[in-house]
């Protein structure tokens, strides 16, 4: 009896050791992660590489956290909640779909789970090779036969672009019907088909720093398209996407601001990931995030108390109990 009894107090001394997370090391069970991203050239790969950094630095001796190019915004909703990812990145607006079933998904997730969100703002942007009218709809009327590439279709930019364009009224059939074209691939596609002309507009979500989106900014001339106020409320009721502006600047050759489709970035778990688990990965984040901060331009103003990383409106899925522990503990939720 007394051997159970220090068995029981034991492994509650072990969880509590892994809770408070960067003491102790050496009494701590390793642990094996899957964190998943997005393709190499993303702003999600270099988070999610570097996020796998930090979190390793921080556990015990003999842990794993691997971090595969893999899946994206709506990818990434059923790959965890199937167990073969234990995190990931998301974007709020999607994982909302995710849990709902709806738009990109055949079924509901009801599994899964925030840990933090509000990493930073993500907007949907569209950009046309050359100079050429900067309203969407303008281009759009002046350009029937546009050619389009987006991302492999099964991502968030491929899902939001073609949202975008039938809104606007260059659907995929209603542009192949008019001679125009989509085409989906990879970011190495896009690049080389505006690069040779064989292309018109790219559509994809972007965040301040974007590596694809500066690159071809850098090597060529790019138009950053404006969509109408009017498209903008339509993708708010019909998909969920809120607005922000994409201050003038932030890309090469952007001379104004631009009011577009906007989300945030946020990392999410299913409701089985262990308590303790959830509440170290937070806890590493929010008070190591300066870290977190040089790994992109995108993060450099992330704040866990000021941006309120708990809400269910920044998350836009149900917050993991793990997660809500160390965010009252903190006296960010009362």
């Amino acid at each position: 009896m007394r051997r159970g009894m220090r068995q029981l107090v034991g492994c509650a001394v072990a969880v509590g050791l892994f809770a408070i997370g960067l003491g102790a090391k050496a009494q701590q069970a390793p642990v094996n992660w899957t964190l998943a991203s997005f393709v190499q050239g993303s702003s999600w790969y270099v988070y999610g590489v570097n996020l796998g950094e930090l979190l390793r630095a921080a556990l015990p001796e003999g842990s794993t956290v691997d971090t595969p190019p893999i899946a994206g915004g709506t990818g990434n909703p059923p790959l965890v909640a199937a167990g073969k990812a234990d995190l990931a990145l998301g974007i709020a607006t999607v994982s909302g779909w995710a849990m709902e079933g709806k738009h990109a998904y055949e079924k509901p997730f009801p599994n899964l789970r925030g840990l933090i969100g509000g990493l930073d703002e993500y907007f949907l942007l569209p950009v046309a090779k050359g100079n050429r009218p900067a309203d969407l709809d303008t281009f759009l009327k002046e350009t029937p036969k546009a050619r389009i590439v987006l991302l492999q279709k099964g991502s968030l930019g491929s899902l939001g672009g073609q949202q975008l364009l039938e809104i606007a009224g260059a659907g995929e059939k209603a542009l192949a019907d008019a001679g125009g074209s989509y085409e989906f691939g990879s970011f190495d596609m896009v690049k080389t088909r505006f690069a040779g002309g064989s292309a018109d507009v790219f559509v994809q979500v972007v965040t301040v720093g974007h590596p694809a989106i500066t690159e071809m900014g850098q090597s060529q001339q790019l138009t950053y398209l404006q969509p109408s106020d009017e498209t903008l409320e339509k993708m708010r009721e019909q998909f969920g996407w809120g607005v922000a502006v994409l201050p003038a600047g932030t890309f090469p050759g952007q001379e104004k601001d631009l009011k577009l489709p906007s989300s945030t970035t946020m990392l999410f778990t299913t409701a089985e990931f262990p308590a303790d688990h959830a509440y170290f990965v937070v806890k590493t984040i929010c008070e190591q995030t300066e870290k977190l901060r040089a790994a992109h331009e995108a993060l450099r103003g992330f704040d866990c108390e000021k941006d309120k990383v708990w809400r269910q409106e920044v998350i836009g899925i149900p917050l993991h109990e793990g997660a809500e522990r160390y965010y009252r503990e903190r006296g960010w939720i009362q």
